[in-house]
């Protein structure tokens, strides 16, 4: 009764707000976006108080796997269990969002009323579903989460190059003068990444040495960071984008220091930390995913009756990018919301034990994702006759 409560205020709230914004019975796409996120978020508080309140649940879908299973501390199982309908049902609520958007972006940006009761029910059913083979489902969220800490990466590298242009283009408006002001604040920014990267990396080899492979993985991370950063510089096709280096680099980091922390050579925990850490870098990733996804309005009008045939096929194509964006950020969120299950749950490790899991998907999410970031790079070079 409490999860329908706190779901129904936060709706009520959510339907509040598109009030507000809504134009002719529908959000524009960044508004929605918003409210996508606005929902995520709302649903992984949810999530996080019920992990802590669950242990008081007590009929049969909550039983199962907790209490038939010798030595399982059965609060936290059940708080696990909390955590993972959540998780399940924000997804499926996501995915199916998703094939909506692709067939009309009415779906994405109108319905408000039938998405959001749709949610509540899904979410809430599968309280009532003995979820069975829950090993299974960490395995595949595990696997998902990776997934989801790359399409980080290639958030954050669109973020950056963004970035990037926007300080250039201030810096060099005049091609006869250079404007010191704005190159002075992007080689600032710059040099502030490039000196926390060097604390970080410092750090780590002092408090992370417990064993030979947090050494390998700190060193291999800083190979990374350098060789990725001169590639960049010495590739013209990419204006040299430092800052984009910079942004991919303290990601890297990151994503090492992720997995070092989690390593079960290490005498303590870190597990509020990276919790705090991860919720903070996936919410900037999300919020530039819904700001990249709505910033271009989609929406094509009502067309007039003489726009040639050449106009009507641009706006077919333009339809046709729209509904796949969308689709695209719909994954994304379900991916999202499949990820929020690990954080909370440790990476699906029981009474908040070190997971292992958590360190090999940390470190091979990092070499994907500047394997990634490199061919961005090397692209233009590779294949010359396509348009990156």
């Amino acid at each position: 009764m409490g999860l329908c409560c706190a779901v129904f205020e936060t709706m009520s709230c959510a339907c509040t707000l598109g009030k507000c914004v809504t134009t002719d019975g529908r959000l524009s796409v960044k508004y929605a976006n918003i409210m996508y996120l606005f929902i995520l978020i709302i649903f992984t508080f949810v999530a996080f108080l019920l992990q802590e309140w669950s242990g008081e649940f007590n009929f049969y879908s909550f039983n199962i796997g907790c209490q038939d299973i010798p030595g399982v501390d059965v609060s936290a199982c059940k708080g696990e269990n909390a955590v993972y309908r959540i998780s399940i049902g924000l997804a499926s609520w996501f995915i199916m969002v998703a094939f909506g958007s692709s067939c009309s972006q009415k779906i994405h940006s109108g319905f408000w009323g039938v998405k959001l009761i749709s949610l509540l029910i899904i979410t809430v059913g599968f309280f009532f579903i003995p979820i069975v083979g829950q090993n299974s489902y960490v395995q595949v969220a595990r696997t998902v989460s990776g997934i989801f800490l790359v399409s980080q990466l290639v958030s954050f590298i669109d973020a950056a190059y963004h970035w990037n242009a926007f300080f250039v283009e201030k810096a060099f408006n005049n091609e006869m003068e250079v404007n010191k002001k704005w190159t002075s604040v992007i080689l600032t920014i710059c040099a502030m990444f490039m000196v926390g990267i060097i604390v970080c990396l410092s750090l780590f080899y002092l408090h992370y040495n417990y064993c030979t492979r947090q050494e390998v993985f700190i060193t291999v991370t800083v190979i990374l960071v350098v060789f990725s950063t001169v590639l960049q510089l010495q590739t013209q096709e990419t204006n040299s984008s430092l800052l984009t280096s910079c942004f991919v680099s303290m990601y890297a980091v990151y994503l090492c220091w992720s997995s070092i922390s989690s390593d079960e050579c290490n005498p303590g925990q870190s597990s509020e930390a990276q919790l705090a850490l991860a919720c903070f870098v996936s919410s900037l990733s999300l919020a530039w995913t819904c700001y990249a996804t709505g910033t271009k309005d989609w929406n094509t009008g009502t067309r007039l009756i003489e726009d040639t045939e050449e106009d009507t096929e641009e706006d077919t194509k333009e339809d046709t990018e729209g509904t796949q964006s969308m689709f695209i950020f719909h994954l994304i969120m379900a991916t999202g919301s499949i990820y929020m299950s690990m954080l909370l749950t440790n990476w699906g490790t029981v009474s908040g034990q070190k997971s292992e899991a958590q360190m090999w998907v940390s470190i091979i999410s990092q070499w994907i994702s500047v394997s990634i970031y490199l061919w961005t790079i090397v692209a233009s070079k590779c294949c010359p006759q396509r348009d990156f």
